[in-house]
């Protein structure tokens, strides 16, 4: 199995989102900027890049494409759900000829990841005589790998549910897709 990073990696080379630091110039007195000012180009890839308040529709798109192209390197047709930090469906997408069924789980899947605050798999871990003991699934909470909350800087922004694989392919797959989020908007 790949690791997440080379997942990552190979999804964001795939996607052309991860560009390659620039290489520094000198500067001379000429051609320096005033301080505070930074070159148009830089500015506007900072933009491009920086995240916004909240979970938009072309964040959650840029996810589905990441976690669909990450499906595919592992040869595995999946539904991804996005949820916002209310945990309100934000996108469902499903591969051609995924699983009826992991239409449902992948939305539970994200919905879990926000509302207790931590990826599906954990919370199966502490509903195991940890500090969720004796939580089950049901009432839109999965306890299966494949759910991972999107957070930054201790925020969350929404929840990622992945769904059509193994429960480490998914798991693999979301937590590749909510480091891609940290990577992608900054």
């Amino acid at each position: 199995m790949r690791t997440i990073d080379s997942l990552v990696g190979e999804v964001a080379k795939n996607l052309n989102t991860v560009k390659s630091a620039p290489k520094q110039q000198a500067s001379s007195a000429n051609t320096a900027l005033p301080k505070g000012k930074t070159e148009p180009r830089k500015a506007k890839a900072a933009a491009e890049n920086k995240c916004p308040q909240k979970m938009t529709l072309d964040m959650a798109k840029e996810l589905a494409k990441a976690s669909e192209k990450a499906a595919e390197i592992l040869g595995i047709k999946i539904v991804v759900a996005v949820r916002d930090e209310g945990a309100n469906l934000v996108l469902l997408h499903a591969m051609d000829d995924s699983y009826i069924a992991s239409v449902q789980a992948a939305q539970d899947k994200a919905y879990t990841a926000v509302a207790l605050k931590m990826p599906t798999h954990k919370a199966l871990e502490e509903s195991r005589g940890g500090a969720l003991d004796g939580l089950t699934n049901g009432n839109g909470i999965m306890l299966l790998g494949g759910g991972y909350p999107l957070e930054k800087a201790n925020k969350i922004y929404g929840g990622l549910g992945i769904s059509g694989g193994s429960k480490e392919q998914d798991t693999v797959i979301a937590a590749a897709a909510a480091e891609y989020f940290k990577i992608r908007f900054k």
